[in-house]
């Protein structure tokens, strides 16, 4: 088996993500490229980002869902490549981030369990490190729906007792979810604040492709 370089792998996804770019007719002003942790990361440039990024980044998982198939057919030991766009991705995971410590603080409080928004897999990863040094919770994921997406179920640990507030908690409730207007309008948002994307409707659901 012929050993690659990671330049070579990165030059190879380039390709591959110059001709999906390409054939979706995106405005595309430069590519920049690094990597982090063993993974190849594309950033590119665009006059078209709410269009490029989709509503709750569909498009954008889409293409990046696509060059990892690509690659992983291309190449038995391909490394995983992330394709952003105006930092969405970050804007996103700080998003994420934020609303499960603050949902794990209520189970803290409440020791009522939460269940996050449907999620892909890149969104739950970003969940379950950043609530795996939080003292006294755990967590875990749902069985997957149609599309691949689950929810990250945050709970206490064995043997964690509520720290208080348990008197607010509604006789009978067993969990908590994210009230319909948080699951995805948040999210949204990031992308229409490029401009190419209207605000959404309601709640603005829509599905995720599955990540790997």
């Amino acid at each position: 088996m012929t050993e690659r370089t990671m330049d070579e792998y990165a030059a190879a996804a380039r390709d591959i993500l110059d001709n999906l770019l390409r054939l979706g007719e995106f405005s595309v002003s430069g590519i920049e490229q690094g990597e982090d942790q063993g993974q190849i990361e594309f950033r590119v440039a665009s006059e078209d980002n709410g269009r490029l990024i989709g509503r709750t980044s569909q498009t954008l998982d889409a293409i990046q869902f696509l060059l990892n198939r690509i690659m992983s057919r291309k190449f038995d030991d391909a490394p995983y490549c992330v394709v952003d766009v105006a930092d969405y991705r970050a804007r996103r995971r700080e998003k994420l981030v934020g609303d499960a410590l603050a949902a794990a603080e209520e189970v803290l409080a409440t020791g009522r369990p939460w269940r996050m928004p449907m999620l892909n897999s890149m969104d739950r990863r970003v969940i379950h490190r950043a609530l795996a040094e939080v003292e006294g919770i755990e967590t875990h994921s749902e069985d997957p729906d149609y599309t691949g997406r689950k929810r990250v179920v945050i709970t206490l640990a064995d043997g964690v007792s509520p720290r208080g507030r348990a008197e607010e908690v509604a006789p009978g409730a067993d969990d908590v979810d994210y009230p319909p207007e948080e699951e995805d309008g948040g999210l949204d948002d990031l992308a229409a604040e490029d401009g190419a994307l209207p605000p959404p409707e309601g709640s603005g659901e829509a599905d995720v492709p599955p990540e790997g």
